[in-house]
């Protein structure tokens, strides 16, 4: 097959959302499908192909519901050649990421008028429904979703949202396809520090509970006298993160893969605070991967990961008194923690690309079987 993955973000930018397509991207190549993949460029960047990446028009920033995205958008001129481009290349089915965040991903499905599979990744609050924004993703969904052949949730988190939009649909549940082969690598030779290690990994915004976790830390700290906090990331809470640092709280800008890894491998807990619009939590299977227990705000995406004996690890979400003591709890408790490990490294595999490529596989072949594309001679 030859599969076109439409991503809404800039591919040069952390995100897990990027992550999934690109992952998915390689495994799909590695058992012998071609695919390309379509974002925007980032923010002031340039356009232009990058071995499997095509970057396509414009990017802007926008901020809604306490977190960052780009706004996209590709001339008529731009879409028509790509499309034509693509056409040539064989492309047969167009697999959408967040449709309605705007605008590229719509732009090029209609240029391209393939096949599709959508993935719903967002999980949008209630609050603010009225908002110009959330009038013009409600649209937006009623119109794209439909269009679709098939409509993909990263877990149960997405489907109250989507039953307001269009009640009578019905997604299918499948968990992120991604790669946690260097995760578990990590894992098997950390580097860790003495004293208990808590780690955050993540953009410093509010969606993401950074403010809770600067609440709940000097209760750790005066709690567990050896305990370390590194914060990793980077956005506009920044400032505050600057001003709780000390000799036991540590900033890292944000990130590579490759120090993402052994941040996660040495520490004893990943901290995921995150309130709200967490449609799975793609954190949590890299922390378990990498032998780190998490312990997460229990959004319904975070506890779609956090299940049976997991729910140990989850918390009231915006609580930060909870925090505390869970961790205070589980320090405690090294025989829980070793259960709680055994349990994580499972479900950490059961979750890797190896399971969850396949699933996707077959949904796209399902998808060109009942619906083949139409030749484009």
């Amino acid at each position: 097959m030859k599969i076109v993955q439409l991503c809404p973000y800039a591919m040069d930018r952390p995100g897990g959302v990027q992550r999934h397509v690109r992952d998915l991207s390689a495994w799909l190549e590695s058992e012998g499908h071609r695919t390309r993949i379509i974002a925007p460029p980032s923010p002031g960047g340039q356009t232009g192909a990058d071995g499997k990446i095509t970057s396509i028009g414009h990017a802007r920033k926008l901020a809604l519901h306490g977190t960052e995205f780009e706004v996209s958008w590709a001339s008529r001129a731009a879409l028509r050649a790509l499309a034509r481009e693509l056409k040539l290349w064989g492309a047969e089915l167009v697999h959408m990421h967040t449709p309605w965040t705007p605008f590229l991903t719509a732009q090029m499905f209609r240029a391209l008028a393939l096949p599709a599979v959508t993935t719903v990744h967002a999980t949008l609050p209630e609050s603010g429904l009225n908002s110009i924004a959330d009038r013009f993703i409600r649209r937006s969904a009623r119109r794209l979703l439909p269009q679709s052949r098939a409509v993909v949730i990263p877990s149960g988190a997405p489907l109250p949202m989507l039953r307001r939009l269009l009640p009578g649909l019905e997604p299918q549940i499948l968990p992120p396809a991604i790669d946690l082969s260097p995760w578990v690598t990590a894992g098997r030779s950390p580097v860790r520090r003495k004293g208990l290690s808590l780690v955050f990994l993540g953009r410093l915004e509010p969606r993401k509970g950074v403010d809770v976790l600067l609440d709940a830390w000097p209760r750790i700290a005066a709690a567990l006298p050896d305990a370390h906090l590194t914060i990793a990331g980077d956005g506009p809470l920044r400032p505050q993160v600057d001003a709780a640092r000390s000799d036991r709280l540590h900033l890292v800008r944000r990130p590579d893969d490759a120090a993402a890894q052994v941040l996660l491998a040495a520490a004893d807990f990943c901290l995921a605070p995150a309130p709200y619009g967490e449609s799975f939590g793609l954190v949590l299977t890299e922390a378990m991967a990498a032998g780190s227990l998490p312990v997460a705000a229990a959004n319904p995406g975070f506890a779609s990961v956090l299940t049976g004996p997991g729910a140990e690890l989850l918390v009231p979400p915006g609580d930060a008194g909870a925090l505390a003591r869970k961790i205070i709890t589980l320090a405690a408790a090294p025989e829980t923690c070793d259960s709680l490990h055994r349990w994580s490294r499972h479900e950490a595999a059961r979750l890797d690309i190896a399971h969850q490529g396949p699933r996707f596989l077959r949904l796209y072949e399902s998808v060109l079987a009942d619906h083949p594309p139409a030749s484009s001679c």
